[in-house]
């Protein structure tokens, strides 16, 4: 999908139809932007922690009951799906040459998120030890950069005041 910035109905993302043909979907390499980004430090924390679930559901992944648990796989979905918005993030920021203290801000919140699922699927009452012992493996903090904390707090303040909305 291109990046777009005109002012069109983009409706049809919130109205979608049917999702029949979903599973024929194939996905390129998503640790490629990862790599890529290496250098923004909490980029960096948080592909370790993708790398990390990926190793959880190869070598602990749901078995039969846990699979219809649904508490268990809503947990593990959030993780899965925090690693898919972090991949976009980082192909969006290719095509728009994101600065690196936002990604940097974005990504210290994704590491906390996935941190705090983590915690949350470590107590699922349906956890195997191998599980719990992952999660707890993969709490990781923000690498902490006040400076560019203020950097962007700055920016955004900066904007106060200079968006109207429409009635």
């Amino acid at each position: 999908m291109p990046t777009r910035h005109d002012a069109a109905d983009d409706a049809f993302l919130f109205e979608q139809g049917p999702a029949r043909g979903l599973g024929k979907i194939t996905f390129h390499d998503w640790e490629r932007v990862y790599t890529a980004f290496a250098g923004v430090p909490n980029v960096a924390l948080f592909h370790e922690q993708a790398r990390g679930l990926k190793r959880l559901l190869a070598t602990a992944a749901p078995d039969a009951d846990q699979q219809r648990d649904l508490d268990f796989l809503l947990n593990l979905g959030h993780l899965f799906t925090l690693v898919v918005y972090g991949q976009l993030v980082l192909e969006q920021a290719e095509l728009t040459g994101c600065h690196p203290d936002v990604l940097d801000q974005i990504f210290d919140v994704l590491v906390r998120d996935f941190s705090e699922y983590a915690v949350g699927l470590h107590g699922k009452a349906s956890a195997t030890g191998a599980q719990q012992a992952w999660a707890l493996e993969h709490v990781r903090r923000p690498v902490p950069d006040a400076e560019r904390f203020g950097r962007i707090w700055a920016h955004v303040a900066a904007l106060s005041g200079s968006y109207e909305m429409r009635a």
